[in-house]
């Protein structure tokens, strides 16, 4: 299956080609708050390197985020318009999911921790099993404090959330943290777990939506 992938969540813009679970091509920059300007001509480059035509694409996974809202916006706005021309499938898969995976070198449950402003963060946590990484918890829009005191056991963070937190984390027995993780989703990784996922069946591209968290707006349970 060729597969397209992207995340516009940060100000990173990741684009990945697949083939199945394999990776064909990746392009993962910092595009500030470019994402609109540059992601279909990046698409349209990739494609041209491996000689791919946008035909050829069986299924588009895309970032829902959280993350900037504006860049939610532009992915699946996007995801929605490419797959009307095309006529592929679509899968997307939560930001954190593929944030995780980027602590593969890590024990125990781990969390993201991302700044969401205004003393809060967006989080979850996650177990490694069978070499990925599976949630545990639900995706989280909660105060630092609250998260923190709903600690039962060692819990390692990560993310750009860290920083701004330290104090808060240093005064928690359970929490943990490191900054050495390169916590930024990445094309290919959404592209592997929208494949994978996409075994169990396909998102209605027409209704697909951002993942923000707020309590209005999230439709995600599980």
């Amino acid at each position: 299956m060729k597969i397209l992938a992207f995340d516009t969540s940060t100000k990173f813009l990741s684009i990945a080609l697949l083939e199945d679970d394999a990776v064909v091509k990746e392009y993962h920059e910092e595009a500030g708050i470019k994402h609109s300007e540059i992601l279909i001509p990046t698409i349209k480059d990739l494609l041209e390197s491996v000689n791919w035509k946008a035909e050829d694409i069986e299924l588009i996974s895309v970032g829902l985020g959280p993350g900037s809202f504006t860049g939610l916006r532009i992915g699946v706005a996007t995801v929605k318009a490419l797959s009307a021309a095309l006529g592929c499938k679509v899968k997307g898969v939560p930001t954190m999911d593929a944030e995780a995976e980027n602590a593969e070198d890590a024990e125990g449950k781990v969390a993201l921790l991302l700044d969401a402003h205004k003393g809060k963060v967006y989080s979850a946590i996650y177990e490694k099993s069978s070499g990925h990484f599976k949630r545990v918890s639900d995706y989280m829009l909660i105060a630092i404090e609250d998260l923190l005191a709903s600690l039962t056991e060692d819990v390692l963070f990560f993310g750009d959330g860290v920083d701004k937190y330290k104090e808060e984390l240093n005064a928690c027995k359970l929490a943990k943290y490191t900054e050495e993780i390169d916590w930024y989703p990445r094309g290919a990784v959404i592209g592997r777990l929208g494949f994978e996922r996409s075994k169990e069946g396909f998102d209605d591209p027409s209704t697909i939506d951002p993942l923000y968290l707020h309590e209005k707006e999230c439709n995600i349970t599980k």
